[in-house]
């Protein structure tokens, strides 16, 4: 359960060069198949979110039970 990934979740740099590769400008449109395969990689990403959270809610409701 301590398994946390060591990502940082506000990796701007990361973030700032997806964007500059990011095909969904005004300029031109995404084909379908990067399309799915960002739609999967956000998937992920929401369910390992998703954990993350269940993790910290049962961390916190064992850190405020009275001893």
């Amino acid at each position: 359960m301590n398994d946390m990934n060591p990502r940082r979740i506000d990796g701007g740099e990361e973030r700032d060069a997806g964007a500059a590769g990011s095909s969904s400008s005004i300029h031109g449109r995404q084909s379908a198949a990067s399309f799915m395969e960002r739609l999967s990689e956000l998937e992920m990403e929401n369910a390992r979110l998703h954990r993350l959270v269940a993790e910290l809610l049962i961390k916190n409701q064992q850190l405020r039970k009275p001893h």
